[in-house]
């Protein structure tokens, strides 16, 4: 069983409709009457991050900003954060964490409101809520044939500096930037949401390829990508890792074919790279176009916590 039949099957269990819901599971967050959006995030020693390779704190970082991400995907405003925290040994630990997750909470104007604590025999576990709220949202499901495909920023950055350190060796600087510090993509993802032109976004957590599929899937389409077009991060160099590599936490998005002018104003306003990178078509998955019209269908892409041995590195 793979990540994403194991995660259809927990819905069938938990999932039964509520009045007081008005998305449920399937996207980025859980979308509540009244406005609330909701989301949470999983983080574990081992597999998303390792205390050799970056400091507790900056595992913290890393944990909120993930959190805070979803909000980011769905145009929603964030207003508080939940932490839960499990550590062995000495609950120092604890505090570091959680110093981190409010340096995330810090960068984007909101407070740590709650959370819970409990001695863990093995890995740290850090679980974050982010809280937030939209007059309506921006799902994966709103893809149409005719639109643009846009990301954020560049990719493959965080994904160079797990490889690295997988080797053995120091990652690039910028690379290792790129991992302990994911962007602030919330501000960004609300103007577009409140302005109309993301018409489907999500983050992206898991890599390009994954996630654009998972707009295709949930949108009934298929997401054509320029590999010519897709910025790759001066820590990566490598087009694999910017398709494939994941902890990015750029958005996608798609839009109308006559909204890149007003997009490209956007990105300017907010000094954000915004990248035209494909466009959305009949059919369904993803395909990768070169240079000169060749098409081949990519890798799957991301990381998948079952179906793949764990790296002992980000997921």
């Amino acid at each position: 069983m793979n990540e994403n039949e194991l995660v259809r099957r927990l819905v069938s269990i938990g999932w039964r409709g509520s009045r007081a819901v008005r998305l449920g599971p399937g996207d980025d967050a859980a979308f509540l009457r009244g406005g609330m959006v909701i989301s949470t995030d999983l983080a574990v020693e081992g597999v998303h991050f390792r205390l050799d390779w970056i400091s507790p704190e900056e595992a913290g970082f890393r944990a909120g900003a993930a959190a805070l991400s979803d909000l980011a995907a769905m145009g929603a405003a964030p207003e508080a954060l939940l932490v839960s925290l499990a550590v062995r040994g000495e609950p120092s630990l604890a505090l570091e964490l959680q110093r981190g997750v409010r340096a995330a909470g810090d960068r984007v104007g909101v407070a740590i409101v709650g959370g819970d604590v409990s001695r863990s025999p093995g890995p740290a576990v850090l679980d974050v809520v982010a809280v937030g709220r939209a007059r309506t949202v921006t799902v994966r499901g709103g893809a149409e044939v005719g639109q643009g495909v846009w990301v954020s920023g560049a990719l493959g950055g965080a994904a160079a500096a797990v490889r690295a350190w997988e080797a053995g060796t120091e990652p690039d600087p910028r690379a290792r930037e790129r991992f302990v510090a994911p962007p602030d993509r919330v501000t960004l993802g609300v103007a577009l949401a409140d302005a109309g032109v993301a018409r489907a976004m999500i983050d992206i957590s898991d890599g390009l390829v994954a996630d654009a599929r998972r707009v295709a899937d949930a949108s009934r389409v298929m997401i054509r990508l320029d590999a010519g077009a897709i910025p790759v991060d001066d820590g990566a160099g490598d087009l694999n890792l910017a398709l494939e590599g994941g902890e990015d936490y750029e958005l996608m998005f798609t839009a109308p074919a006559g909204a890149g002018s007003r997009i490209r104003a956007l990105g300017q306003e907010m000094a954000v790279a915004l990248t035209r990178i494909g466009r959305v078509d009949e059919g369904e998955g993803v395909v990768l176009e070169d240079s000169l019209g060749r098409v081949r269908a990519p890798g799957r892409g991301g990381y998948d916590h079952f179906a793949t041995p764990d790296p002992g590195g980000a997921s």
